[in-house]
């Protein structure tokens, strides 16, 4: 019965996934993961590094304001809520962020990633649907 049940509500998820989404998805895994190669750098993270190029110019002013808004709402981050420029935020971001391990550190890109999605979505959907949205696509490009 518990089965059927959470088959039914996984099938009910996926069928709210669409393309729209899956495209937010893709940029905030972008981000994402250009955020992770940059803690490997010495040198500071720049905004314009980040955000993929094939953006126009609304979905990158989205992004810049989502990205202020979910490093602002992540806990990890309550050294970083002083700066008001997004770079500043961003470079405060990272630094907190390489003081984790590297799984913690993965964990948290991927909630930043499905934040991100929520934000470039209008937050349509229920957050955790962003997170298991944003889990499966990580999930079939790692």
């Amino acid at each position: 019965m518990l089965c059927a049940t959470f088959k039914i509500r996984i099938k009910t998820a996926l069928r709210e996934f669409d393309t729209y989404i899956d495209a937010h998805i893709d940029t905030a895994l972008s981000v994402t993961n250009a955020i992770k190669n940059a803690l490997s750098s010495p040198a500071a993270i720049v905004l314009t590094d980040i955000i993929p190029g094939n953006l126009d110019n609304v979905i990158r002013t989205q992004l810049v304001n989502a990205l202020t808004k979910v490093i602002t709402a992540l806990s990890i981050v309550d050294s970083c809520k002083q700066y008001t420029d997004i770079t500043e935020k961003l470079s405060c971001f990272a630094t907190q962020l390489q003081q984790h391990d590297p799984q913690l550190q993965d964990a948290i890109l991927q909630k930043l990633a499905s934040l991100l999605a929520g934000e470039l979505d209008g937050n349509r959907l229920k957050q955790n649907l962003y997170d298991l949205f944003t889990q499966a696509k990580y999930t079939t490009v790692k």
